[in-house]
């Protein structure tokens, strides 16, 4: 079992992609495997499990709002040992029986439920604790690249307005000098550019990073795309890969 966040979904085609925790690479979903309430909405956390198919490309096999969903599942689909224990022990009374199976299943569904309530709490509060750093890291983002900037270093990149916008200009000023990323974990990562909006190039080629959004308390749907390392052309979404328009920045 994975979770993630949906990072694009096409309401008219049925599928979309899942921004997996502590993964790079994104799954891909079709609306027959999801067991989401509508509508289904973009930043929405989803638990999920996946498979490869012939072409080596991550899709996902079903996909539901709680992790207790799929667990369930899993445990709908052990094998029953009750029967088979059963039918070898024939030879006791009907009432040795039923009190021992009563017994097995007690102790199999113990442990059981204990590990799946386990799972679920640790993937909660790893949730919550990635969130809660990665926003503490993008409040203090701001203060630590004025303080770089204005230290007179020459490796520091001055601030510049590209585009007018105070956190799409303040995004490219930390590319050209390499961070800190608000979001370290997602920010700088291979962009697959799956929907085939941008000019084709070899894997690896384009990378993604997070433009903040006010008043958002997730990623949001804006990103900057860049292209090469160093990159050399940079593209800008605001509405997660739907559309680019490529900025000028020198």
């Amino acid at each position: 079992m994975q979770s993630g966040k949906i990072k694009h979904w096409n309401e008219d085609k049925g599928y979309g992609f899942i921004d997996v925790d502590n993964q790079n690479e994104d799954v891909f979903f079709h609306i027959s495997k999801a067991r989401l309430a509508k509508p289904i909405t973009v930043g929405q956390d989803v638990y999920f499990n996946s498979t490869r198919n012939d072409k080596n490309q991550l899709r996902a096999t079903e996909v539901t709002s709680s992790s207790l969903n799929l667990d369930q599942d899993t445990a709908s689909n052990a094998p029953n040992y009750k029967s088979t224990h059963t039918s070898k022990n024939s030879h006791r009374s009907t009432h040795n029986s039923n009190s021992s199976s009563q017994n097995s299943n007690r102790n199999k569904k113990s442990p059981l439920s204990t590990l799946f309530s386990l799972i679920a709490i640790i993937a909660v509060a790893f949730y919550f604790f990635d969130d809660i750093k990665s926003t503490a890291f993008s409040d203090d983002a701001a203060p630590t690249a004025i303080s770089q900037t204005s230290s007179g270093s020459s490796n520091q990149v001055p601030a510049s307005s590209v585009t007018g916008d105070a956190q799409i200009d303040k995004t490219i000023m930390l590319i050209k000098q390499g961070g800190p990323f608000p979001y370290p974990n997602k920010d700088g990562t291979t962009f697959y550019n799956r929907e085939g909006r941008l000019p084709t190039q070899s894997q690896g080629y384009y990378r993604e990073y997070t433009v903040p959004t006010p008043g958002v308390s997730h990623r949001g749907a804006r990103r900057i795309v860049t292209g090469g390392y160093p990159p050399t052309v940079y593209y800008l979404t605001v509405d997660h890969y739907d559309s680019f328009k490529k900025l000028d920045v020198k």
